[in-house]
């Protein structure tokens, strides 16, 4: 009996050593999962406030590329406005270059003078060029075309007979002050014309 009671108590501390070592084991792994736990918290936490600081940087770069979009594409407008611009000058002096442009000073106006004088018209010009005067019609046939002006130190005075109507061109320099006569050189009677005055440069 002794020697079961011995062998009952032995089995009873070897259990309780057994379930101590158990115990002890079970509580590291437990502690030991919870610190696994707590630090796999810590970096979700982590990576969530990188998330969230990530995004809003990219909200923040997606609002400043929609504003410079706009920005930019208004610039690229106004660039493309001002080469227009830029080319519609360089036309427009190629063309006074080539002596393309004109400008109606007169457009078949009609004019009577007393005999042996003139109508005249007077102009001013900032390119040099040349004004075609073009009498449709006269009354006479002592119609002449005179011009007349000042500029870079020449002073211009031309004058030429157009009959009962002709095309005459003289040639200009810039001048403030062009005058333009047409009139009659008959002693007796006066004169009727209609005339168109034309100037290119």
């Amino acid at each position: 009996m002794n020697e079961k009671k011995v062998t009952g108590r032995n089995v009873v501390i070897a259990l309780g050593i057994i379930c101590i070592i158990l115990a002890v084991g079970l509580v590291g792994t437990v502690a030991n999962y919870t610190s696994k736990i707590s630090g796999k918290d810590n970096t979700i936490t982590t990576n969530n406030s990188q998330i969230l600081a990530l995004t809003n940087q990219l909200n923040q770069l997606q609002a400043w590329l929609a504003e410079n979009k706009t920005l930019l594409r208004q610039q690229i407008q106004q660039l493309q406005n001002t080469i227009t611009n830029l080319q519609s000058q360089i036309n427009d002096l190629n063309d006074i270059v080539n002596l393309a442009k004109s400008t109606v000073w007169v457009d078949s106006q009609t004019v009577s003078q007393p005999a042996n004088s003139y109508a005249y018209w007077r102009f001013s010009a900032i390119y040099a060029g040349y004004v075609s005067v073009y009498v449709q019609t006269s009354t006479t046939t002592n119609t002449y075309v005179r011009v007349i002006y000042s500029s870079h130190g020449v002073n211009y005075d031309n004058q030429i007979g157009v009959g009962t109507g002709r095309t005459v061109v003289f040639p200009v320099l810039p001048s403030s002050t062009i005058e333009i006569r047409v009139g009659n050189s008959n002693w007796l009677d006066g004169a009727t014309e209609t005339v168109t005055i034309t100037l290119y440069y």
